[in-house]
């Protein structure tokens, strides 16, 4: 299976992109605010039947958001979206090794130019 907090974030991403709300979703869904957030902080990994319930309100494909969280064997995303999310969340975890990196580098140097 996927990482749940990989999956919650592709759920949060497509819901953003739809301009939805955790709330629109909860009640196009039936699933609670709560849980939803749980979901998309990576603190819950969620059921077949609430997969099954929040696709269609995010607009994905039942059976491409199963193979997502692992429930089906892999397949490429059909939806140009889903891949690309899946490249902004590599995107996302690379810039924030970076922005450690580049920290990092500036302390040394700062250190390096300090007058003893």
């Amino acid at each position: 299976m996927n990482e749940p907090q990989n999956l919650g974030s592709i759920v949060r991403r497509q819901r953003e992109r739809l301009g939805l709300t955790l709330k629109d979703v909860s009640i196009k869904s039936g699933v609670s605010v709560s849980h939803l957030g749980r979901i998309e902080n990576g603190q819950r990994y969620p059921s077949a039947s609430i997969l099954r319930r929040i696709a269609k309100p995010l607009q994905i494909d039942e059976k491409e958001l199963f193979n997502l969280a692992g429930y089906l064997p892999g397949e490429e995303p059909k939806t140009p979206d889903l891949k690309r999310h899946k490249l902004l969340e590599e995107l996302d975890i690379l810039v924030d090794s970076v922005t450690a990196d580049t920290s990092r580098i500036r302390s040394i140097i700062r250190e390096l130019h300090k007058k003893d």
